[in-house]
């Protein structure tokens, strides 16, 4: 036998050797391939099934939070009602702790109503049919500083803004998110006039405002907790409120595809600046 056989036959050993290794490791990574595949379609159903839980939960719980709030309304109507009739009449005619007490029971009852009525219009957020569509953003201001017009007039606040663009969302929702931070602004002002200033700017498809006051500040510690519903930092004597304003803010600006957050980066130089986005016209 010639070397050239030998070789040629060697040769054909090795190849068909490497043939059956090459077929075994082929047919190893196709199973491999194959369980992977059906590992990620069991995970991903896994997690389709879980997200469409959350989002059942969450809806469940909106309407929990709506109908608790809607069925709490006319009991607390009645009890409000009542507490106020007792002191009208009875105003000075019992004792002064009688009185105390009396007061307690109204004021009480007040701040039940505003918490019941901010969380009936946080539960409603997203639950209308109404489309997004383009709004002014400036009508929206317009609307808000007409709402506040009382508190804006009795502070003595300035507000500032430019032009402000067209951007996806609902008039009343962004209406209320301007009416919330301006609200803030001027409530935590602190013994100054309140100098509120409101901008915007493009930022790729987004808008990105700003609402910037010069009270009492932030501190940076907290900027996510004031997002959280019933989350105060200052004592209900001293600023009275019902801790839904910004987390009611964080649900709308959200709910059109947006972030709001509390700026405390260079530049706010001890000024309380909130900054949310939301889309624009893409030919704007």
């Amino acid at each position: 036998m010639t070397i050239v056989a030998v070789v040629c036959a060697v040769l054909a050993v090795f190849f068909a050797v490497a043939s059956v290794v090459l077929a075994t490791r082929l047919r190893g990574a196709r199973a491999q391939i194959s369980q992977n595949l059906s590992t990620a379609e069991n995970e991903q159903s896994s997690l389709q099934a879980r997200a469409a839980d959350l989002q059942r939960s969450n809806a469940e719980l909106e309407q929990f939070a709506y109908l608790a709030s809607h069925d709490l309304q006319e009991p607390l109507r009645k009890v409000a009602s009542f507490c106020q009739l007792l002191q009208r009449r009875y105003a000075g005619k019992l004792d002064a702790r009688a009185d105390q007490y009396i007061e307690f029971a109204v004021d009480g009852a007040k701040r039940m109503q505003a918490l019941i009525n901010d969380l009936l219009a946080f539960s409603r957020i997203g639950q209308t049919a109404a489309p997004v569509s383009l709004v002014s953003s400036d009508t929206a201001l317009a609307q808000a500083r007409a709402n506040l017009s009382a508190e804006i007039e009795k502070s003595g606040a300035t507000i500032e803004a430019g032009h402000l663009p067209l951007v996806l969302a609902e008039l009343p929702l962004l209406t209320a998110v301007f009416q919330n931070l301006i609200s803030n602004a001027v409530k935590f002002s602190g013994a100054a006039s309140p100098r509120i200033v409101v901008a915007a700017r493009r930022e790729g498809e987004l808008w990105r405002f700003s609402v910037t006051d010069y009270g009492i500040g932030i501190d940076p510690q907290y900027a996510d907790r004031i997002f959280l519903l019933f989350q105060r930092l200052n004592e209900r004597s001293a600023y009275p409120g019902t801790g839904v304003g910004l987390a009611m803010c964080r649900k709308i600006i959200e709910y059109f595809g947006g972030r709001i957050w509390l700026d405390t980066g260079p530049g706010t130089d001890g000024a309380t600046r909130f900054c949310f986005t939301l889309p624009g016209d893409e030919d704007d």
